[in-house]
């Protein structure tokens, strides 16, 4: 595994940008596999966890739609983003701590959010989400009739 993980770093994450970006798609797979099998190769790795890993998993879905929101400027011909967001002109540093710290904190609060409408919504009784299922088609229906 570790041979694997080394080969691959010395033949593929070394490469320039444009020539990695073109073989990422194929290889970006070998990393996280050397990482699952190391960290399911004993009992005590299996037991140990992350916490980082665990809360940014949590956030993951608040992360990637807010990240053009909160974090980039809008900059390109098309409305893409291209720069940091900039509060504090020429404090470079800076201004990634502080937009990475409301990013971080606006995104768990969104997540916060979610999970509160996603209990309101889903019900966890069989009988009650097949009731609220039936009124949301109705309502649809009507809205699109």
């Amino acid at each position: 595994v570790f041979a694997i993980g080394a080969c691959w770093y010395v033949t593929t994450f070394t490469l320039p940008k444009r020539e990695y970006n073109a073989v990422h798609p194929y290889s970006s797979w070998i990393p996280i596999l050397c990482y699952i099998v190391l960290r399911n190769l004993t009992p005590v790795m299996r037991r140990c966890s992350m916490h980082l890993f665990s809360w940014c998993g949590k956030v993951t879905l608040e992360t990637y739609i807010l990240q053009f929101h909160i974090w980039m400027k809008t900059t390109g011909l098309n409305g893409s983003p291209k720069h940091l967001m900039v509060w504090i002109p020429d404090w470079y540093w800076l201004n990634l701590a502080l937009t990475s710290a409301v990013f971080l904190a606006v995104s768990y609060r969104v997540f916060q959010i979610t999970v509160v409408l996603r209990d309101a919504c889903i019900p966890k009784d069989a009988a009650a989400l097949g009731t609220r299922t039936a009124a949301a088609a109705a309502a649809a229906a009507a809205f699109y009739a």
